[in-house]
């Protein structure tokens, strides 16, 4: 009898034990940035979040921006980047911010890229024109588990105060730092139970804002296509990203005990190396594939590539020689993926090297112009121009700037700094480099992918040695 008593009350202490103990909730936040129109790794994305779904029903999912550009499949839709916004509906997204890449079919395209989309655009630091009627908001809060959870928006600036992207299609859309914008709404934490950044401004800038803003408990990130594959806690900020292009989502973990915030936590998981496919969303992929426009054969590759430089040689060739011009230049930006193996090349691999299909703008310049062309490219582009018509050399200094530049040019001999050479250069280049330089150039009226397969019919031949034109000291 006594010891029935004993088990008695040890299980009635436990029990007590057990009601007083404080409620543990979790919150999962899978997070994906840059996808740049990968549409072909969605099926694998989607089964991956179908068994994520099944673990854990009230998953949040998010993208970081930059969900276009990289795919004329979606770009060159006849209503550009229908496919992608279909894909995000058709996988279950609950928010985007902007990345700078929204914008390259213009503002009225985004506009109509928000009014398809079942889940709702934030971003803090951009406001529109009223007569736009952007359905954009600042921020977005959501309930799970009995928990509030504010996401804030936010994208990068560059130095002319834009985003990333070509000035003209910046119409009606107006800017500010973030971190000017991000004091107005912390306020946000007195009525959440945890704040987010939702983030397109790169991985270093997030890092940067984690330190001044710890009001925050995670920035989720994108833009700089960093691979954040390990907890990383800044002033007690956890701040992610996953890559691009389809190829890992974050999932975060956070752990809630009376309402407060007392572990967060995080995996890189891979979509690539996920074996099982969604069959609906296949089956829209394959639609969207299945199209013999894209699949025209416009070269032969014979020389395996494997950089970004290597295939700027070829953009930068492609344009000089058409144009007939001294000298042609490539901003690092504008390649837009960095391997082209030995096979024929289609149309859509040229489109997907080049998406942003500006105009070529032809220049007079000296010399001396030439090399404040390049020190500009190398501060606002994050790396040395590509070029055609010579080779050079340079030096990084200790403030990250481009000195010490040897250039010699294709006849063997060195640029002369008093001379005039004609130069050739894509609109975007022109209008956002800022250097010195008289000539205001003129537009050629002929596009960089037209003047590719014009070069791509007298040289059908692709075949580029992996030999740098660009060497640092």
């Amino acid at each position: 009898m006594r010891k029935t008593l004993t088990y008695v009350l040890v299980a009635l202490f436990a029990a007590c034990i057990t009601a007083c103990a404080p409620k543990e909730q979790k919150v999962y936040v899978a997070s994906i940035n840059d996808m740049h129109a990968n549409i072909d790794n969605f099926p694998q994305f989607a089964a991956l979040l179908d068994s994520l779904r099944i673990i854990h029903p009230d998953l949040i999912l998010v993208s970081a921006g930059d969900n276009r550009s990289g795919n004329p499949i979606n770009d060159r839709y006849e209503e550009p980047a229908r496919p992608m916004v279909e894909l995000m509906n058709a996988v279950g997204f609950d928010m985007s911010t902007f990345g700078n890449h929204e914008w390259d079919a213009g503002i009225l395209a985004l506009r109509d890229v928000m009014g398809w989309a079942d889940y709702p655009y934030i971003c803090a630091n951009v406001t529109f024109d009223d007569n736009l009627n952007m359905p954009c908001k600042p921020y977005l809060i959501l309930e799970r588990n009995g928990l509030k959870l504010g996401f804030i928006g936010g994208i990068q600036l560059g130095m002319n105060g834009l985003p990333d992207f070509h000035p003209k299609n910046a119409d009606g859309s107006h800017f500010r730092p973030i971190e000017e914008v991000l004091p107005e709404y912390l306020s946000l934490r007195d009525s959440c139970d945890a704040l987010f950044l939702l983030s397109h401004c790169g991985y270093e800038d997030d890092r940067e804002l984690a330190e001044k803003f710890p009001q925050l408990d995670a920035i989720f990130g994108g833009h700089s296509h960093t691979r954040v594959a390990e907890k990383q806690l800044v002033n007690g900020v956890m701040v992610t990203q996953a890559e691009n292009r389809v190829k890992f989502v974050t999932l975060s973990t956070f752990t809630f005990k009376k309402g407060k915030l007392v572990d967060k936590d995080m995996q890189l998981l891979s979509i690539k190396d996920f074996k099982h496919r969604n069959e609906k969303v296949q089956a829209m992929v394959d639609e969207y594939n299945d199209n013999a426009f894209f699949a025209q054969v416009v070269a032969q590759n014979v020389t395996p590539i494997d950089t970004y430089e290597v295939l700027g040689q070829l953009m930068t060739d492609a344009i000089r020689y058409s144009l007939g011009a001294d000298m042609g230049f490539q901003n690092p930006g504008g390649v837009r993926y960095d391997t082209l193996s030995a096979r024929p090349v289609t149309l859509k691999d040229l489109l997907a090297l080049d998406p942003f299909d500006n105009e070529i703008v032809q220049y007079n310049l000296t010399g001396k112009e030439i090399i404040e062309l390049m020190k500009s490219c190398y501060v606002t582009d994050g790396g040395p121009i590509y070029c055609s018509g010579c080779t050079y050399s340079y030096t990084e200094a200790e403030d990250g700037s481009m000195t010490d530049i040897k250039v010699v040019l294709e006849n063997g001999k060195p640029l002369n700094m008093d001379a005039t050479y004609n130069v050739v250069m894509n609109s975007y280049m022109s209008s956002v480099f800022d250097y010195e330089h008289e000539d205001e150039g003129r537009t050629t009226f002929r596009t960089s992918n037209e003047l590719m397969l014009e070069y791509l019919k007298t040289h059908p031949e692709i075949n580029y040695p992996n030999v740098p034109r660009v060497s640092e000291n």
